[in-house]
């Protein structure tokens, strides 16, 4: 079905489904009259793509004969057009669908835009994407569709949300990571995950009595909504609190900040094992991710800090760097992440040197590159004094100190022209197995539930990942534009520009909003 060419002074419509439904055209609220059209209407903005009258009549009006359902659907569609503009939906004998060109904003998609894939998000797009939630999609609409879509929403909130925790906890500000957690669990009143935050937040606070409490509470909820005692991570993690009888400095030397990724690890099981046994056997003391911004340095050093939590007896930190805009700050951070005091006499660097000299600890330093020389000054200071501590940095460039090693991350791989010869039937399974495939189809499974690869888009999901030289960030900002776009449409507007992924992805930090560059490297 083709775009219709629309009139210059196309109004903007502005549809609120979360929270409750609120439709408005050039700020003039809309009132529809009936809820079965209100239900029509968010189901075909929720979906853009091109449905089938006797799919909508059914999924409407399922419970009437069939000449009834088309009949309704016929008159709602009518009085649609009638409220928001008769270019507003795309018509055919037989099938209907929002047009694309039409100029509209919907708050639960702009919510899942901005949340996806934001593992790389700052603190405070995170928290602004989170503020679109105002509550339960279409609250008080009970149509068959909208129960998983709901559900689905909320389990996106709930993710995000404790991502927003994991991140206050991880710059130690415990206090908002608290509200968040309780926040959580407003929605979801059994949710461990928001327990443990909790748990963690009071501990490091150095209120023991109200972690202990958080754990009591937790086995209620999880018994009354779930039927279930806790999981052996939360006992244990109860274990060590009631070992813990007074607050002092690294509270959470038996944890760790480290975020816990909300998307699946695509490929790079070699590197993984690589740089994981250079950490296990001391063969690098310090070790160094280098690579171009999104070639995936973070999420590969946040994979393998994860498979050494067994490994480090006081803990695994991951330490943020890229907000920071004074190299002279670098110590403080490392300091707060710690949980290790301030002093008004000695510098941040010279109680990091006390602290940590005689602890067995991984310290994750993230994107260097911008404080690389205040980096190498804290490092080889600290390492020269602390004999049991690694270091595993990200950055541009390698810091440039003794005993470092530099790890240079490589793209994902991608099929060429080559590779797309003598597979016959087999050609879907070998794509599947290229990483950059793989990362593609399953992020873009995530806009769109039913994406998969198949002989009908085999060519532009290639093309894409050529297009984008297997860099990980890139693929994955084109993938989150298939659930508008369709998957041609991505590869057609990307062999035009690269403009297509600025800007992308709502929850994309600051320094990899500008693709040309990133694609230029």
């Amino acid at each position: 079905m083709q775009r219709r060419a629309l009139s210059p002074t196309a109004p903007l419509i502005r549809l609120h489904l979360l929270g409750g439904l609120k439709i408005s055209r050039e700020s003039h609220p809309i009132e529809l009259p009936t809820r079965k059209m209100e239900s029509l209407l968010a189901f075909l903005v929720l979906h853009p793509e091109s449905h089938s009258r006797e799919r909508l009549a059914a999924l409407l009006w399922g419970d009437v004969p069939n000449v009834q359902a088309r009949t309704s659907l016929r008159t709602a569609l009518g009085v649609l057009r009638k409220h928001l503009g008769s270019e507003f939906l795309l018509a055919s004998r037989d099938t209907v669908q929002v047009n694309s060109a039409y100029p509209r904003w919907v708050d639960a998609l702009e919510f899942r835009e901005a949340v996806q894939l934001s593992s790389g998000a700052i603190l405070s797009d995170l928290l602004q994407a989170l503020s679109l939630y105002r509550g339960n999609l279409l609250p008080d609409f009970y149509d068959d569709w909208v129960y998983q879509e709901r559900d689905q929403y909320r389990a996106l909130y709930v993710q995000a949300a404790l991502r927003a925790a994991q991140e206050l906890r991880s710059r130690a500000e415990y206090e908002r990571a608290i509200d968040w957690a309780h926040k959580v669990l407003d929605v979801e009143p059994a949710n461990e995950n928001a327990y443990q935050h909790l748990m963690v937040c009071y501990l490091a606070l150095g209120n023991r009595d109200a972690a202990l409490k958080e754990y009591a509470e937790c086995c209620r909820a999880l018994s009354r909504e779930l039927d279930a005692p806790p999981q052996p991570e939360t006992v244990a993690l109860y274990e060590q609190i009631k070992r813990s009888h007074a607050p002092g400095l690294l509270p959470e030397a038996f944890l760790t900040n480290l975020r816990v990724p909300l998307t699946s690890f695509v490929g790079r099981e070699q590197e993984t094992g690589e740089i994981e046994g250079l950490l296990r056997s001391r063969g690098a003391r310090l070790l160094t991710l280098i690579g171009a911004g999104g070639c995936g340095k973070t999420r590969l050093a946040t994979q393998v800090a994860l498979a050494l939590l067994d490994h480090f007896k006081e803990g695994v930190w991951f330490v943020e760097l890229a907000e920071l805009t004074d190299g002279n700050l670098v110590p403080r951070a490392v300091a707060k992440v710690l949980g290790v005091r301030e002093s008004r006499t000695k510098p941040a660097a010279a109680i990091l040197k006390r602290v940590l000299a005689s602890k067995q600890i991984l310290l994750v330093l993230d994107n260097c590159e911008h404080v690389s020389s205040a980096c190498a000054r804290l490092v080889q200071d600290l390492l020269n004094a602390c004999p049991n501590l690694q270091v595993l940095t990200t950055s541009r460039e390698p810091l440039g100190i003794a005993g470092e090693q530099a790890w240079r991350v490589p793209t994902l791989n991608f099929p060429t022209a080559k590779d797309l010869l003598g597979h016959g039937n087999d050609l879907v399974r070998h794509l599947a197995d290229y990483d950059a495939v793989h990362l593609f189809v399953e992020r873009a499974r995530a806009v769109k539930q039913d994406f998969v690869l198949a002989e009908n888009n085999i060519a532009p999901v290639v093309q894409i990942c050529q297009r984008l030289d297997g860099i990980p960030l890139a693929i994955e900002l084109a993938s989150a534009r298939v659930g508008t776009l369709g998957v041609d449409e991505v590869a057609k507007r990307l062999e035009e520009s690269f403009g297509l992924l600025d800007g992308a992805h709502h929850g994309i930090v600051e320094r990899h909003q500008t693709l040309q560059a990133l694609i230029g490297w």
